[in-house]
């Protein structure tokens, strides 16, 4: 896929992206801008695919890309991308240098202070800290092997690969899906509470934390599915592997009344507990301020969105964001009052691997 470079290098709008048990697609947007929108709402009765962040911003809008290519599977996605000319691109040491190597302990440690005394004054049942690793890019480093490593890794998740001139360059894998569905039959989870997966056997004990923040998620889907004048059927929770972690999902199945209505849907589930925490308001607003860093695309959603046909949605989980020299990977996770920050810290190592695997 040596093209893929090449339309990065001409600024074109573009995602590949893989949903679970499908086949590829490659969908670019040349005729004109993707569409930057303002609320999610604006989705109502929009077909595109959305790459929304965490939160709204002039420097991370939500973004609609209406494609006048789209191309399935790997054989002619890999013939259309052989077309594009691509000029090799390499670093110089000046450039790797620019990259900081260290990763942010101190700063986690400060943020999980203020979030901790938070939690433990009951201002919010539950919040999730977030966090970035930078790593070097160097001139080894190939997106096309990554996305490739990507999807042969990680085949129960959602892959992408993703840029326009507004967002630059977002490679992730994700499992958590927020909302799909076509006709009658739409779809939503709670997945929450993490594990590391040892030796290809699921762990059956969940700690009384872990059961707790995913039953937080799970209050709250149901809620807002409530609220939307939904009546969901239920399953779980139950454990899923996800990479090389294990978390604890529920599983919303249910007929969509107003199917004209995504964007609003979206913006009552939008951000749930499980990147967010409760109150959501508050805890939107406590993370902005506290957090000590711009989320931009990491928690936030994307994928197909088509009232009439099928939608794909999936919460932004593991990713890591592009740049010219250096690699920024996410990483979070819930914290409830007795929380403990060594914990915590070793937790957003494991979620990182995700990425880490697929570039090294």
């Amino acid at each position: 896929m040596i093209g893929i470079e090449a339309l990065i290098k001409q600024n074109k709008s573009f995602v590949i992206y893989r949903v679970p048990e499908e086949e590829p697609v490659l969908i670019l947007q040349s005729a004109s801008p993707s569409f930057s929108l303002n609320e999610l709402d604006e989705l109502d009765g929009k077909r595109g695919f959305v790459f929304a962040p965490f939160w709204i911003s002039d420097s991370s809008p939500l973004m609609l890309m209406q494609p006048d290519v789209f191309i399935k599977g790997w054989k002619d996605i890999n013939s259309y991308l052989s077309k594009e000319e691509c000029a090799e691109d390499t670093l110089s040491e000046e450039d790797t240098e620019n990259c900081p190597q260290a990763d942010n302990y101190d700063s986690y440690s400060q943020a999980f202070s203020s979030f901790i005394s938070s939690l433990r004054e009951k201002r919010f049942e539950k919040l999730v800290l977030s966090r970035t690793s930078v790593q070097p890019k160097n001139s080894s480093f190939s997106l096309e092997k990554a996305l490739f490593n990507a999807c042969e890794r990680y085949a129960d998740a959602f892959v992408y690969l993703y840029h326009t001139p507004q967002t630059g360059t977002w490679l992730g894998s994700t499992p958590e899906i927020l909302l799909s569905g076509k006709d009658e039959q739409w779809n939503t989870v709670a997945l929450a509470g993490t594990l590391p997966f040892h030796r290809a056997v699921l762990p059956n004990a969940w700690s009384d934390k872990n059961i707790r923040e995913q039953q937080l998620v799970v209050d709250y889907v149901r809620n807002q599915l409530t609220a939307f004048g939904i009546t969901p059927e239920e399953k779980g929770p139950f454990t899923v592997r996800a990479g090389e972690l294990a978390h604890l999902k529920s599983e919303f199945s249910f007929a969509l009344p107003e199917k004209g209505r995504l964007g609003s849907l979206l913006g009552l589930l939008h951000p749930t507990p499980a990147v967010c925490g409760l109150p959501k308001e508050e805890a939107y607003r406590f993370i902005l301020e506290n957090e000590g860093y711009n989320r931009r695309y990491y928690s936030g959603f994307l994928g197909w969105i088509n009232p009439d046909g099928k939608t794909d949605l999936y919460v932004n989980l593991r990713c890591m964001e592009i740049g010219a020299s250096c690699l920024t990977l996410y990483a979070g996770g819930g914290l409830l009052s007795h929380s403990e920050m060594e914990l915590e810290w070793k937790e957003t190592e494991a979620k990182l691997q995700t990425m880490l695997a697929i570039i090294k």
